[in-house]
Formats: C-alpha cells, sequence, structure tokens
C-alpha cells in the first residue's frame, strides 16, 4: 500500500509543478488548482479523513471523493487551457490581419 501512495503523491507532485511553472494562467486559477492538488495530496496521505469528510457530503467512500475532487480539477484546467487557447487564436489572428494589411500597403506604394 505504501508504493502506491508513493507513486500516487509522486504523479500528483509532478502534475502540480508542471501545471504551476509552465503556464500563464492568471494567479487565482493556479490557486484553485494548487489548492485542489494539495487536497488531493492530502487524502492520499491520509485516506482515513478523506472518508470523514467525504461522509459529511453524503458519499459512501472518500475514494470517491478524492475522484470527484480530481475529476472536477482536470475539468478546470481544460476550461482554463481552453479559453486560454481561444484568446491566443484571436490575438495571432490579429497579429497576422496586421501583418498581411502593412504587406498589402508596401506592395501598392512599390
Amino acid at each position: 500500500m505504501i508504493i502506491i501512495k508513493v507513486f500516487l503523491i509522486l504523479v500528483v507532485t509532478i502534475g502540480l509543478l508542471i501545471f504551476s511553472f509552465s503556464s500563464k494562467l492568471k494567479i487565482i486559477h493556479k490557486l484553485i488548482v494548487i489548492i485542489g492538488y494539495c487536497t488531493i495530496f492530502f487524502f492520499i496521505a491520509e485516506p482515513q479523513y478523506s472518508d470523514k469528510v467525504a461522509h459529511f457530503f453524503s458519499i459512501e467512500k472518500g475514494k470517491d471523493l478524492v475522484l470527484y475532487i480530481a475529476t472536477s480539477i482536470i475539468s478546470l484546467v481544460n476550461v482554463i487551457l481552453y479559453v486560454d487557447q481561444k484568446n491566443t487564436n484571436k490575438m495571432m489572428t490579429k497579429i497576422v490581419r496586421g501583418d498581411a494589411k502593412q504587406r498589402a500597403k508596401q506592395c501598392n506604394e512599390s
């Protein structure tokens, strides 16, 4: 059991570090994801608490609670990255159009 805990904690930590240092997202988005990751980290390290919290929310098992939290975090990250990608696409379109207009002006002047 200890090997799987170490593996899961390692995977969660690597995911958190990659997300935190590689993206240029707003601080609030990073904080939400970091809090979620820390919660999962805590519940992996101390599963008896996840059972107590799960029962408080009328969820049968602590494992289910961890799964729900992880699924929520993944969904949130997907939405954040989708919105960020859309904004990047809009910005690139604006830049390319501006460049095309400049080149068209230069061609007309020549």
